[in-house]
């Protein structure tokens, strides 16, 4: 049997998920340099794989690009959908304020290099996700709240 779509689903958008984390250890945040654009910083996390659940792709995609096994989610801090420039998908990236321990950061080929840097530095780099720099400024007020 062959599916009739009405005129309404067929103007749905069909979009990516993702879940980034924002990690901030001694008031200083994560962020990772893009393998891919030179001069474009992230967070760790990503998207699901075929057949994995959120929570199981979050964790292996922690463990993929900084090498964070034990880790604790505190709170979503916000999420946005936008548009990817290079090949014009929207994305809808959950950010989410993480806690890990006390591990060595060890990146993936993603990654040419990561940085701790404080909120008043967060002006100065360059971020793929459109919103970034908002939910940073967020993430660091909840960190002050609840950790």
């Amino acid at each position: 049997m062959e599916y009739a779509f009405t005129d309404n689903e067929l103007k749905l958008e069909r979009f990516w998920v993702s879940q980034a984390a924002l990690i901030i250890k001694s008031g200083k945040l994560l962020i990772l340099k893009n393998s891919a654009k030179e001069d474009e910083w992230l967070f760790p996390g990503g998207r699901a794989d075929i057949g994995e659940i959120g929570d199981d792709a979050f964790a292996r995609e922690l463990k993929e690009e900084i090498g964070v096994n034990d880790f604790t989610k505190i709170v979503v801090v916000d999420y946005d959908i936008w548009y990817t420039m290079h090949r014009h998908i929207p994305v809808c990236t959950i950010a989410n304020l993480v806690d890990i321990k006390d591990e060595e950061i060890k990146l993936s080929f993603e990654h040419t290099e990561f940085r701790w840097i404080t909120e008043s530095e967060v002006a100065n780099y360059n971020f793929a996700w459109p919103k970034a720099i908002e939910f940073i400024h967020k993430a660091f007020k909840l960190h002050k709240q609840l950790v």
